[in-house]
């Protein structure tokens, strides 16, 4: 996978200052299954007031535009913060459906991102979340994530 500077730049900004973020949406996919296009990066982070604190200051340092945006605003579950254009807009998420931060957090698979360490949500969770998905994309990226499965138990 080509790396993207601007997302390894945030994963280090993310790691120096602790934030407890899963990598999800299309890349997590690309990680398990192969290479799609995608028009941004979603990083899912815990909403939790120490980790939004985290987030804060990680965004600061990485410039991020934060006219407006408190430190508190990352414990909202409804908020979407999002940075850049298409096609390297990252998107963080505070809430994915169906799915409790805690325990995602407790099965991350730990990779590299360039050479930056990241963390990528499991895959079970993953297919979870693309079930709880009616998008179009998230059943064909479903239907991918399931096949890796069963090629993995044959």
């Amino acid at each position: 996978m080509e790396v993207c500077p601007d997302y390894e730049n945030l994963f280090k900004q993310l790691n120096i200052y602790k934030v407890k973020y899963l990598v999800v949406g299309a890349h997590a996919v690309i990680f398990y299954s192969q290479p799609r296009y995608t028009k941004d990066i979603d990083i899912w982070a815990s909403p939790d007031p120490d980790n939004a604190q985290r987030i804060h200051q990680a965004l600061k340092k990485f410039g991020a535009p934060l006219e407006n945006v408190l430190p508190q605003d990352f414990t909202n579950k409804k908020m979407i913060y999002q940075i850049g254009v298409e096609p390297v807009r990252i998107d963080i998420l505070l809430d994915i459906a169906g799915i409790p931060f805690r325990k995602a957090w407790k099965n991350k698979i730990s990779t590299k991102y360039g050479k930056t360490s990241v963390h990528v949500l499991g895959l079970p969770e993953l297919i979870k979340a693309k079930k709880f998905s009616h998008r179009d994309t998230d059943l064909v990226d479903l239907k991918k994530l399931l096949i890796k499965v069963n090629k993995k138990r044959n």
